[in-house]
């Protein structure tokens, strides 16, 4: 739907990142552009990025708003650097991310685009031991009080990170899918980058559709290294495999109670 810009704002002294809508974006697209921008106008919570104006550009009216820019990198860019990540690290970067969903979802918004390209890690400048995450891309959020909302006539998110539910068109789904969805990063993040369908990366997306639906995903302790306590081994394939239960009836019920389970981690 557009391009994200970094830009300097001199009346405040900072810079932001200003997302601004592609020429010829059609309407449907529109619609979800400016409600991404209202729905994070509104986030005041330490966990969502937040949208700090908007406008529209004098020469062709396409709309744009400027968001906190960020230092630091997303999970995709903390995995591609090949460096294993210390597992109370992972697990602090998680329970930020619940809250910030556990504040979406209380406001009836299901993210619908979870993975860790949409998951930031933020650094201050003046403390570099900060670190603030930050839930990203509300692009494709749905809003769940508009029953036109329930059905989607098209497949939209991440085909490597969504739920059985979310692999159709016309589908109804609830705030358990970005539950799966983050389940599905969960895995990256303690295997250093090995992905549950990883030797699908070169296929159609129809084929990771399908396996999300049919295929039973590994254990994430089969990629992890050897060391690893029996009982962490055990409580991190038990949290994965309760996060992407194929029936949304057996996964955690919500981000608190996914949130409590993580808490239990040896």
């Amino acid at each position: 739907m557009g391009k994200v810009y970094k830009v300097f704002d001199p009346i405040m002294n900072r810079y932001a990142a200003l997302k601004m809508m592609k020429v010829d974006v059609p309407e449907s697209e529109q619609r979800r552009f400016r409600q991404e921008a209202r729905l994070c106008g509104t986030f005041m919570h330490p966990n969502l990025i937040r949208t700090l104006e908007v406008g529209t550009t004098r020469e062709h009216g396409l709309f744009w708003f400027a968001m906190d820019y960020l230092e630091g990198a997303d999970l995709m860019g903390l995995l591609e650097k090949g460096e294993p990540l210390d597992f109370d690290f992972v697990l602090h970067i998680f329970r930020q991310v619940l809250e910030g969903l556990t504040h979406v979802h209380s406001r009836n918004f299901v993210h619908c685009d979870i993975k860790p390209a949409n998951i930031y890690v933020a650094t201050d400048q003046f403390d570099p031991t900060l670190r603030l995450v930050k839930v990203l891309d509300f692009g494709v959020a749905r809003d769940l009080s508009r029953p036109e909302s329930h059905e989607s006539k098209r497949i939209m998110g991440d085909p490597f990170y969504m739920p059985p539910e979310q692999t159709y068109a016309a589908n109804q789904i609830d705030q358990r899918a970005d539950l799966y969805a983050l389940g599905m990063t969960f895995f990256e993040m303690v295997t250093n980058g090995r992905h549950p369908l990883e030797d699908l990366f070169n296929s159609h997306p129809r084929e990771a559709l399908k396996a999300h639906r049919e295929r039973v995903m590994p254990a994430p302790s089969a990629y992890m290294p050897p060391g690893s306590s029996p009982e962490r081994l055990a409580a991190i394939d038990g949290f994965f495999m309760a996060a992407t239960a194929k029936d949304p009836e057996h996964r955690f019920q919500s981000a608190k109670v996914m949130q409590v389970a993580l808490g239990h981690m040896p």
